[in-house]
């Protein structure tokens, strides 16, 4: 279990943060407007989450852990709780490089 933990902290890190990230994406500027914070915390998130798969699990196994990712994005799209679910991706993401610290 404790191998697979890893994987699954950056696929939830990734999948939490992804819709969020994509708003910045889009001409809805009044979705943006009074949340920018909560945006750029999900952008930077979703960002270092696809680096730290593919940079290092590799391009396969870390194409496994996107793709995972961003199936739990479309799962969750309907969501309109932005704070907590990209909150819980922040902690995600500190989970996982806490793991990465403790395996070197």
């Amino acid at each position: 279990m404790l191998y697979v933990l890893p994987f699954l902290l950056l696929s939830f890190s990734l999948g939490l943060s992804w819709n969020r990230f994509l708003l910045t994406f889009t001409s809805r500027a009044e979705l943006l407007e009074n949340q920018m914070p909560v945006t750029m915390v999900a952008a930077t998130v979703s960002l270092s989450a696809f680096a730290l798969s593919v940079g290092d699990k590799g391009p396969w196994l870390g194409g496994a852990i996107v793709l995972l990712g961003l199936a739990l994005a479309a799962i969750i799209k309907g969501v309109f709780r932005p704070i907590p679910v990209v909150a819980l991706s922040a902690v995600s993401l500190a989970a996982y490089l806490y793991f990465r610290v403790l395996a070197l």
